[in-house]
């Protein structure tokens, strides 16, 4: 039994056609892939149509005069489509990287080495996670910091050694974190093809 339902058809044809790109490129392949990027930029053409009607002129309406800068700086960028003026939209990519910079050098900083230290530093409930934290932190830190003797010898004592070490194990980890990742969608698409679609599973 097939379910009859036609928004699983579509699901399941799409989903057949993305998975045999395993098999070979195709042209139901293509056509499943430009469907999917069609989408995906149809729909963020409508979500930022909503979000300049509801933030934009919505509140100009309400008489807050202050959103009229943002809605000029976007329309500035438009102008890069225009043979003649596309240097005007320089003053709105100039905005967007100047702001982009500055919420990166205030937030990186702390989220990526003063949390993350004071992280290593401050024990927790579990000593043993504590000291495996502050050994690898330290052994990795050693392993960045070259000194003559090293850059001469090319041979690294053993506490950077032992941080290189633990740097591959935790890229092993991250890695092998996303493949299981995959194959939790994979089997999940797997699932819906059985159960949803051929119906094969309770």
């Amino acid at each position: 039994m097939v379910s009859t339902d036609i928004s699983v058809w579509i699901g399941a044809y799409f989903t057949i056609t993305i998975l045999s790109y395993a098999y070979k490129d195709n042209i139901l392949f293509k056509f499943a892939e430009r469907t999917f990027v069609a989408a995906v930029v149809g729909n963020s053409v409508v979500m930022g149509f909503n979000s300049l009607r509801e933030f934009g002129f919505a509140r100009l309406q309400a008489g807050n005069v202050a959103y009229i800068l943002p809605i000029i700086l976007g329309l500035t960028l438009f102008m890069r489509y225009h043979g003649k003026y596309f240097w005007v939209s320089r003053f709105g990519a100039a905005f967007l990287v100047g702001i982009g910079t500055g919420l990166t050098l205030r937030t990186t900083p702390k989220a990526n080495i003063i949390d993350q230290l004071a992280k290593a530093i401050t024990p927790g409930d579990n000593i043993l996670f504590w000291i495996i934290a502050v050994v690898t932190t330290f052994t990795i830190i050693l392993h960045f910091t070259f000194t003559l003797k090293q850059v001469q010898t090319g041979s690294p004592s053993i506490l950077p050694k032992m941080g290189r070490y633990l740097m591959l194990a935790a890229f092993g980890a991250a890695f092998g974190n996303t493949v299981m990742t995959r194959m939790n969608l994979l089997i999940g698409r797997l699932i819906f093809l059985l159960r949803d679609w051929l119906m094969m599973m309770g």
